[in-house]
């Protein structure tokens, strides 16, 4: 259920930012290019900040300890900032255009909806989840065997996508005129395609893993957080010996994680770049496509370090604590790479 409910978000969320980009377009006056940015910006805080919030409270009890809450109240915060951010930037984009007075009205609206009903969703398939009884499983680090077949299904997604599209727009450009009849179109809109689905696959394929990851913090948020501030940035924190087992057992499987998150992430920036370009070529909105294609290169250039980083310390981390772990799992423990032995 929880899965669909993911596939469900992504496809809603896609959705309406195609056609909260349209309504932008379709309003903008023909010299507003350098100002798009605001709207698509705002576009962007009302749809993906209640994303946030109901993944949070879906997958995590936000209530549990004062931890917990806490944690999820700065989280609310934030994106109770953004999304104020988010109505000033729509509010300054509609004067400096003069399109018409409805359009922050409905972004500004859409937006507290989307808050409203993503934090009930989230509640509702968290407590769907917790009717069925919480299931400790034994913290074995994923086999070479296991990351092969994980990046292969990201593989062929990527390569079958990629023939299907190029087949599809092949048919579609039969006896046509448009822009979709020239090659270059065509491979670009099925590059792009491709990198979209392998995104998505690498969410998909880490599933499990994040099930695990959640289940040896006991779906605790607040835990979630101290073994973060343990495992990835060396806090000297006091644990007793049930946290010092689920900080070791964090920390094999998030050195796990990452990896897959920080493929997701480029090969999303990628598709995202190739539609950008492909606006940028064909001479459409260039001031937007420009500086679009720069901050995700600059985003992407500063994730990789980032995750480099984190995954080298939840690797080291899950070395030194592997004695730990319970007597089942030591068989298994974590080499330099992470990978079991």
């Amino acid at each position: 259920m929880k899965v669909l409910a993911y596939i469900l978000s992504v496809l809603v969320a896609t959705g309406l930012i195609i056609g909260g980009t349209f309504l932008i377009l379709v309003q903008a006056p023909t010299d507003s290019s350098g100002l798009l940015l605001l709207a698509i910006g705002a576009l962007c805080v009302f749809i993906y900040g209640p994303l946030i919030l109901g993944s949070i409270t879906s997958y995590w009890d936000v209530k549990k300890t004062g931890e917990s809450r806490r944690y999820f109240r700065w989280w609310f915060g934030i994106v109770l900032g953004l999304e104020a951010l988010g109505a000033v930037a729509i509010i300054l984009y509609a004067l400096l255009t003069h399109a018409p007075a409805w359009l922050p009205i409905v972004f500004i609206g859409a937006g507290v909806a989307l808050t409203a009903v993503a934090l009930l969703v989230g509640q509702t398939l968290l407590r769907h989840e917790e009717a069925r009884p919480l299931v400790e499983r034994p913290c074995v680090p994923i086999s070479r065997r296991e990351i092969v077949r994980k990046i292969t299904i990201v593989a062929i997604t990527f390569v079958a996508t990629l023939v299907l599209a190029l087949v599809l727009f092949t048919v579609l450009a039969r006896g046509s005129r448009s822009a979709i009849s020239e090659i270059g179109v065509q491979l670009s809109f099925a590059a792009e395609s491709a990198f979209f689905a392998a995104a998505l696959a690498c969410i998909l394929v880490t599933l499990p893993l994040n099930r695990r990851l959640r289940e040896s913090v006991s779906r605790d948020l607040g835990r979630l957080r101290k073994m973060g501030k343990v495992v990835l940035r060396g806090k000297q924190l006091e644990l007793d010996h049930d946290e010092q087992v689920a900080a070791a057992k964090y920390a094999v499987l998030i050195s796990m994680v990452f990896p897959f998150q920080l493929a997701y992430i480029t090969l999303l920036y990628i598709g995202l770049g190739i539609q950008q370009a492909q606006s940028l070529v064909s001479g459409t909105r260039s001031d937007f496509s420009i500086g679009l294609l720069i901050a995700l290169l600059v985003v992407l250039l500063a994730f990789f370090p980032l995750f480099g980083r984190r995954i080298y310390r939840a690797r080291k981390y899950a070395r030194e604590h592997a004695e730990l772990l319970p007597t089942d799992d030591v068989t298994s423990t974590p080499t330099a790479n992470g990978l079991v032995r």
